[in-house]
């Protein structure tokens, strides 16, 4: 989704999208009961997922110095070539504050957060938002609360809904 901003070699040499500290559990990534359900038949049986409302979030690995890492990670890159939305689409995030949604950016991502924020905007305003509210509709329990004062760099007002 995100290839017109960043490339694969980019985001081959970092992987930080894969990668979460303690504090950023609540941001593994979350599946719908079709990408969970490819993820066992097709990946590995043995990948726990929890579920939270109508989706399921991946339980990560625990690694040295309490990084967590996601079990679809290998030396390779990701094993999965249909990536679910909160890998697709990271670094923006999709959060509720208060009676709106933000699009906010990760402040991990080498890349992006040395682009121009203009053009981070484009993007979201002419590709990005209508798949986010797009998910919101469909998925809602994807969508977290609003946390670590993000820099929000798009409000999806109750209309656009």
């Amino acid at each position: 989704m995100l290839r017109e901003l960043l490339s694969k070699e980019d985001c081959s040499k970092c992987r930080l999208c894969c990668q979460f500290q303690e504090d950023e559990l609540m941001d593994a990534p979350t599946f719908t009961e079709d990408e969970k359900k490819y993820v066992i038949e097709n990946i590995d049986s043995k990948i726990n997922f929890i579920k939270k409302g109508e989706i399921y979030q991946i339980e990560l690995n625990r690694e040295k110095n309490n990084i967590y890492k996601c079990p679809l990670l290998t030396p390779h890159g990701c094993i999965l070539e249909n990536k679910p939305f909160d890998c697709e689409s990271w670094p923006y995030y999709v959060m509720k504050k208060d009676d709106d949604y933000v699009i906010t950016l990760s402040n991990d991502c080498p890349i992006m957060s040395k682009m121009d924020e203009e053009k981070l905007k484009l993007f979201i305003d002419n590709k990005f938002k209508d798949i986010a509210i797009e998910i919101i509709k469909k998925y809602p329990d994807m969508i977290t609360n609003y946390n670590r004062e993000l820099k929000i760099l798009y409000t999806i007002n109750k209309k656009e809904l």
